[in-house]
């Protein structure tokens, strides 16, 4: 369980909940698909525009969002 995953549980906030709070403040909200993704552990190199959004729509930094291993992960590629 990734752990965007583990703070949307804890908060009983669905994934269509999260992108309609990043619709509150941005032009441009977080999709479902990218969220889902993001989510399944599917996607761990996205944007850091749409790491903002989701940490300023749940109110975290992006170390509750990101796990060592997705760090870990981006900087084998460099």
């Amino acid at each position: 369980m990734s752990k965007l995953q583990t703070i949307l549980k804890d908060r009983r906030i669905s994934q269509t909940e999260l992108v309609e709070m990043t619709k509150q403040f941005c032009n441009v909200p977080v999709p479902r698909y990218t969220i889902n993704k993001i989510c399944k552990g599917n996607r761990i190199n996205y944007s850091v525009v749409t790491l903002m959004k989701i940490c300023r729509a749940l109110e975290v930094t992006p170390n509750e969002i990101l796990s060592k291993s997705d760090y870990d992960h981006l900087f084998k590629k460099y």
